[in-house]
Formats: C-alpha cells, sequence, structure tokens
C-alpha cells in the first residue's frame, strides 16, 4: 500500500482518537460521580412514574404501566443509600404508590370502566409490596 492510500485511514484514525476523549456534554456528571447519576436517575424514574400516573388517570394507559414505573422509582431510590431505614422507606414509598393505584382501579371498575383483571394485578403489586417491606424489616 502507498503513502497516499494510507493518509485517509491515518487522519481516519486520528479523528477517531480525539472524538474517543472528548469532554462530556455541559451537565453531565463525571463518569466516577456515581451518587450523582444515582441521583438523576431517581429524578428521571420519579418524573416517569409522574407522567405514567397522570396518563392512567385519563384513561391513556393501564396500571401495569404505573406499577413498571413504580418499581424503577424504587430500584433507583434504594440505590441512593445502604441505609436501611432509606431502604424501607423507599419500599413504603413504594407500597403508598400501589395504595393509590388499587383505589383508583377499583374506583374506576366500580363506575363500570377498567377491566376485572387489573383489580387482582393491582391486588398483587400491593402484596408484593408488603412481602418486601416485612422482609426489609425482618433482616
Amino acid at each position: 500500500m502507498s503513502h497516499a492510500h494510507r493518509r485517509p485511514a491515518l487522519v481516519l484514525g486520528l479523528l477517531l482518537a480525539g472524538a474517543s476523549v472528548a469532554p462530556a456534554a455541559p451537565g453531565d456528571p463525571p463518569p466516577h460521580d456515581l451518587q450523582a447519576m444515582a441521583e438523576a436517575r431517581y429524578r428521571a424514574a420519579l418524573n416517569q412514574f409522574e407522567e405514567s400516573w397522570t396518563y392512567y388517570r385519563q384513561a391513556r394507559s393501564d396500571p401495569f404501566l404505573v406499577y413498571a414505573w413504580s418499581r424503577l422509582v424504587l430500584e433507583s431510590q434504594r440505590d441512593l443509600s445502604d441505609e436501611k431505614a432509606n431502604q424501607v422507606a423507599a419500599l413504603e414509598a413504594h407500597r403508598e404508590r400501589m395504595e393509590r393505584l388499587e383505589k383508583l382501579v377499583k374506583k374506576v371498575r366500580r363506575l363500570g370502566f377498567g377491566r376485572s383483571i387489573e383489580v387482582g394485578a393491582v391486588n398483587y403489586y400491593l402484596l408484593e409490596a408488603e412481602y418486601w417491606i416485612a422482609q426489609a424489616k425482618s433482616s
């Protein structure tokens, strides 16, 4: 291969190498700042939970989406601290969200809307949350 054919490859390689060490976008936490990343993850999950809750109240989604985002809030909140009290508080907050969901699902069902399968599903979500709390408190 001649030197003329190697030059574009060399230039491309140098450009790619330079791009790989480019600084992070402003506002992004440094990769080593796990606490800041965990807090950003928690806020993002909480925002998305609130959005899914609003959508369910407007009959634009189903209870599973609310549950799924509540679980993601729970997981991200638990990652903020290793302290048992904080872990239990995260579980209790999830249970409270599931209690609100259960009340609304049952109300919607009594009004003749929604599906009966949703009542059973939210019953499970609430029992699961209570089990996790009992498990966390006993360990």
